[in-house]
């Protein structure tokens, strides 16, 4: 199929699997009493709202990348810490039963030249994509907020003193493209546990 073609299936692609992953951050966090998300006007499923240049582009262009992130306030939480870890995994646990659906559903079709095959297929490995390079603890990524719930207070601040240079060590190592050799074992686990 077209080269063309592909890439612009995988626009509406990265879309739905970008604003998937910042409306249920949004949406958890404000069923935990958070005003912020609402406030800001991110509780929403317009892509526009949580469209990302940057991480449009590197999705298109590196299978991987990431929407606007979603502001959050802890201060409204009832229990912090919980509440921020749940906040940080619910978009990947969104990601990894969208790609599940998406799955059963390529199956289904059974044809895989089809325009249908391939959207879905794009779906799957955006979404498990999206959803493995979330562990990293860096910015945007939600691994930081985990950190942030599950480490005691001074180690974590201890951490954010250099994740800076992790965050631009990764950024380098994926621009060089050795990213790859690193998550695209953890993504074929994934992979294979949904039956691909």
């Amino acid at each position: 199929m077209n080269t063309i073609l592909i890439l612009l299936l995988q626009v509406p692609c990265v879309l739905f699997t970008t604003t998937l992953h910042e409306f249920v951050r949004a949406a958890v966090s404000t069923l935990l009493g958070d005003k912020k998300p609402k406030n800001e006007g991110k509780l929403t499923i317009n892509p526009i709202k949580h469209f990302e240049p940057i991480g449009f582009i590197l999705a298109l262009t590196t299978g991987f990348g990431w929407g606007q992130p979603v502001q959050t306030n802890a201060l409204f939480y009832k229990n912090r810490k919980r509440d921020t870890l749940i906040t940080a995994i619910s978009p990947s646990v969104a990601n990894l039963i969208a790609a599940a659906l998406f799955a059963i559903a390529l199956r289904a079709t059974g044809n895989d030249s089809t325009i249908l095959y391939i959207i879905l297929s794009n779906l799957i490995r955006l979404n498990v994509s999206l959803m493995v390079y979330n562990i990293l603890p860096i910015t945007p990524m939600d691994g930081l907020k985990v950190l942030s719930a599950v480490m005691p207070a001074n180690s974590y601040f201890s951490y954010i003193q250099y994740e800076k240079i992790v965050q631009m060590l990764f950024l380098l190592l994926l621009f060089m493209g050795y990213t790859n050799i690193i998550f695209s074992p953890i993504i074929k686990i994934v992979m294979g546990l949904l039956g691909l």
